[in-house]
């Protein structure tokens, strides 16, 4: 953090001394290792509170409805809970203190349960603990898509279209991107009627942020390509493309057209289809929680595929829980740690990551192989202001998959316009490449409002959605919303020309 920010930071201090609308910005550690703590909750009432990023980070904005005597909480599993004013909120740095159950002192009696006994509990307990209401959700999430190439070529074998050349290949080849990397961040509301699979969505406040130059690259590239196929290729011909067993065929006049086009089609495109991918993110995201019949983090409903540690006690929000890590048995691929609330049974955290650096090819023969390297993630659930039911409060999940080919390609020119052979042209590659990309989206929940059956109905989603678009990190995008830290990575995103 430069100090030009940490000034401004006092100053922002100072001048809303009296209303106390005001943003604070800062890191949790450990206080006895001086490391970051991630996924610390910081509450300042049931409908004020964020949860710090994966490096401790944290950002928060404090309504001028607050008083200074408020406490701002923050409390992270195996910490002691910290409560600090508002008007004595001016440090950057909040430290945490490990905290030591004493389990002499915790009353247990009576719930000398094995692993598999708590296990079976939450899942008779999940009905309760985790009604779904029709309901009224503001969040906030943030989707990280980046992709990277190990390995990238285009072996030329033969071209009867001189202009098509090795040179040419291996150029348009070293033009293409080796990295690449965006960002979405969208502020709205979601909206349930009691069945998990069905929402509404009302965007607020989105931004894409992504490396203009990457496709400009690309543009330049196309436009070489398009270029030397308008001099060489006839109008009327088709372009029968093949690799091994299998083809398509494409009209010349229809690759042409579209390459005007492209960057309109584009725009176009992705307007169009913002709001869907936007809902489709978080729908993947929601209906893949533990409890859901459909979840492939099955731990609970496929209970017997895992193998259970109880393997502590410690304090979560105030809670006894038991921590419980699952392992597999046979077949599955995750692993991690469940926080078990001792009294109801509730999961109050899930953490799963998969067991082997490569566990699962999903597809491997004809020179294609698609892998998962990476998948991970972690769920945190709220009691209700009725202390009864939990919420979601955060939800995160990693995909990384690893894309390897090793394939021929035949691109032939043909034209049934023309006396004799059809076959006008030709182009033989072999495509060799592996692509690593990775998909992380986080998911924030900051209050969750009953609302009846007709408020449901009367929602009307606005599919057409104002995207801001920005090629580095802006901080001021944000201003006075609570949103989830951006991670070192995102804020050092700067395109360079």
């Amino acid at each position: 953090m430069n100090k030009k920010y940490i000034i401004g930071f006092f100053l922002l201090l100072s001048v809303f001394s009296k209303t106390y609308g005001q943003d604070i910005s800062g890191k949790v550690i450990d206080e006895e290792t001086q490391e970051s703590i991630p996924y610390v909750s910081i509450q300042l009432n049931d409908h004020n509170g964020v949860i710090s990023n994966e490096e401790g980070n944290f950002s928060f904005t404090i309504s001028e409805q607050n008083s200074e005597n408020d406490s701002i909480y923050f409390s992270s599993i195996g910490y002691t809970t910290k409560a600090i004013l508002v008007k004595k909120a001016t440090d950057i740095i909040i430290s945490l203190k490990p905290e030591i159950l004493e389990l002499s002192s915790v009353f247990l009696s009576g719930k000398k349960l094995t692993a598999e006994e708590i296990i079976d509990k939450v899942e008779d307990n999940i009905e309760i603990n985790y009604v779904v209401n029709t309901a009224k959700s503001r969040f906030f999430m943030r989707e990280s898509f980046k992709q990277y190439y190990k390995k990238l070529k285009f072996n030329y074998k033969k071209s009867s279209i001189k202009e098509i050349s090795k040179g040419l290949i291996d150029s348009m080849v070293n033009s293409i991107p080796k990295r690449t990397a965006y960002y979405n961040e969208t502020l709205g509301d979601y909206y349930t009627n009691g069945e998990r699979n069905y929402k509404k969505l009302n965007i607020i406040k989105t931004s894409k942020l992504y490396n203009k130059n990457q496709e400009v690259s690309i543009d330049d590239l196309q436009n070489k390509f398009m270029k030397v196929l308008n001099e060489n290729v006839k109008k009327d011909s088709y372009l029968k493309i093949k690799s091994g067993f299998f083809g398509t065929k494409i009209g010349v006049d229809s690759i042409v057209n579209s390459s005007k086009n492209i960057e309109k089609i584009e725009k176009e495109y992705e307007q169009k289809n913002y709001f869907n991918a936007r809902k489709k993110s978080i729908n993947e995201l929601i209906g893949n929680i533990f409890y859901d019949d459909d979840s492939d983090i099955n731990v609970i409903h496929k209970s017997s595929r895992y193998k259970f540690t109880k393997e502590d006690y410690v304090y979560l929000d105030g809670e006894l829980v038991y921590v419980i890590s699952f392992t597999p048995k046979r077949s599955e691929d995750i692993k991690g740690k469940l926080y078990i609330n001792t009294d109801d049974f509730a999961v109050m955290r899930l953490d799963y990551k998969n067991v082997n650096p490569v566990y699962d090819k999903t597809f491997n023969m004809l020179g294609v192989n698609f892998n998962h390297v990476r998948y991970q993630g972690t769920m945190i659930f709220t009691k209700l202001e009725n202390n009864t039911q939990y919420s979601i409060k955060y939800l995160s999940h990693e995909n990384g998959r690893s894309l390897q080919l090793d394939r021929p390609l035949t691109i032939i020119e043909k034209n049934k316009h023309v006396k004799g052979r059809r076959k006008q042209n030709e182009l033989k590659l072999q495509m060799r490449f592996n692509i690593i990309d990775k998909v992380k989206r986080e998911l924030i929940v900051f209050t969750e409002d009953v609302i009846n059956a007709n408020s449901f109905t009367s929602v009307k989603e606005q599919k057409a959605v104002d995207v801001k678009y920005f090629s580095s990190y802006n901080p001021d995008f944000w201003k006075g919303y609570n949103i989830i830290e951006p991670n070192q990575a995102i804020k050092e995103f700067t395109v360079i020309n």
